[in-house]
């Protein structure tokens, strides 16, 4: 994660702890003032540490559940250490001796790939399968298949991820209400037209009618898995020279030059969102959270991605948050005995503390056994409509090129929505140039 990225977090640290924390509060065990419930005589007790974003621990209860798991277990304590520098992990696995078994959090499309391949984590289908933790014999088989799968890389599961990210329509009902409509934006023609009548109506308050947010996965990137049923090329790229991902590029421009978003798309756009100035932002869903506790539950409502034809697409741009084990580590079978008790599918209490945090569950059972029928969880329904769309969307190749995307992206997007006599074609050729160039150079896989 990036420091912006770590900075928009910040605001939501709060209200997220806070909810979290109620919902586990009454489900907790006691913890002995000493850190945990003593162990037996003779029993050495195993310190188990877990390296964990701090940005993770701010947003999510992991804390509580280390202190629950190791009043439990006994001979176990799971120590949680909140940072965002693996650099003396990865100096540890190559000295030979490691102090942390696990290591968190990863996101498969920036990390997967570069942590199997340099030996940083391990996989952990046989010590899922040992397991003697409540939901170990279901987890695989409950996670959302395309979770699953983004959790993996060839054939074996490398992370158990807590919650996914989904790119998504998030918008202002009650702005949208003003121009008449009530329904989520279907199509990118729905879309156009909404924006424009929003630009009309908001225009004395300098209201924006849509923005993106600046991100390859978020702007054109989700545009082209709304545009395309393949969205990636066999040579694991963003499919820029498609007639769709042209016809993304162009659909981007065209909003940005009828002044139907911020300058480039998204300059700008967190600013103008915390003030109350953004009708509606394609990010990911916990964008609309933000909104919620920024201006109110009932003022954002948070939809799958318009697409470019009805019913066309294929979903969406989708990744876990997740945790994996670190290679070498010295007590590899305790750490996923936590993380199974900890955000296994059995522990419904953590998984309401998680859906309560504005983070989308990866179990289906949390959607069939909570959101669907717990009527205290009638406000996060809109979760249904992502497990649908991510269910129905490809796994980022299994590769290290996103970044690389990215930086092209960035660079000459800003150059198309500058230069009008750059066409659509022209970006999408430069674009792909330019990755394909620096992939040779870095001779990246």
């Amino acid at each position: 994660m990036n420091q912006q990225n770590l900075s928009r977090r910040q605001f939501l640290q709060v209200s997220a702890l806070t909810m979290a924390g109620a919902a586990l509060a009454a489900c907790a065990p006691a913890v002995a003032p000493s850190g945990g419930a003593a162990p037996g005589a003779g029993v050495e007790r195993k310190e188990v540490r877990v390296m964990l974003s701090s940005w993770a621990v701010a947003e999510v209860p992991f804390d509580q559940m280390a202190q629950a798991f190791s009043a439990k277990r006994g001979d176990v304590e799971i120590k949680i250490d909140s940072s965002d520098d693996n650099t003396k992990l990865v100096a540890q696995i190559a000295s030979g001796k490691v102090d942390w078994s696990g290591y968190g959090i990863i996101s498969p499309f920036l990390d997967i790939v570069a942590n199997v391949s340099s030996g940083l984590i391990q996989p952990m289908d046989d010590l899922i399968a040992v397991s003697g933790e409540e939901g170990a014999a279901q987890i695989k088989e409950d996670m959302i298949p395309s979770v699953r799968a983004d959790a993996s890389f060839e054939d074996k599961l490398y992370i158990i991820p807590y919650s996914f990210e989904n790119i998504t329509f998030n918008w202002r009902n009650d702005y949208f209400a003003e121009i008449g409509k009530t329904e989520p934006v279907q199509t990118w023609d729905d879309w156009y037209e909404a924006a424009v009548a929003v630009k009309e109506w908001g225009k004395d308050e300098e209201i924006i009618p849509t923005s993106f947010v600046g991100g390859l996965w978020t702007d054109v990137g989700a545009l082209i898995a709304s545009a395309m049923e393949q969205p990636y090329t066999d040579e694991g790229l963003l499919d820029w020279l498609s007639d769709e991902g042209i016809a993304s590029l162009a659909f981007f421009r065209k909003l940005v030059d009828e002044e139907l978003t911020p300058p480039h798309g998204f300059d700008g756009w967190f600013e103008s969102f915390q003030r109350g100035k953004v009708a509606s932002v394609q990010a990911q869903s916990s964008r609309g959270v933000w909104g919620q506790n920024l201006h109110g539950v009932d003022k954002w409502t948070t939809s799958p991605i318009a697409t470019r034809e009805a019913g066309g697409g294929s979903g969406t741009v989708y990744w876990g948050n997740g945790l994996g084990v670190v290679n070498m580590a010295p007590h590899p079978q305790e750490v996923v005995d936590f993380y199974v008790f900890a955000f296994g599918p059995a522990n419904s209490d953590f998984q309401k503390a998680v859906i309560q945090s504005g983070k989308t569950p990866v179990y289906n059972s949390s959607y069939d056994q909570i959101i669907n029928v717990d009527p205290d969880f009638e406000a996060y329904k809109w979760m249904i409509g992502m497990r649908d769309d991510v269910t129905r969307s490809f796994p980022v190749p299994r590769n290290t090129f996103y970044l690389i995307q990215h930086q092209a992206y960035a660079r000459r997007i800003v150059e198309f929505t500058d230069d009008p006599n750059m066409t659509a074609e022209q970006c999408a050729q430069l674009i792909y140039d330019d990755t394909v160039a620096e992939i040779e150079k870095q001779q990246v896989r």
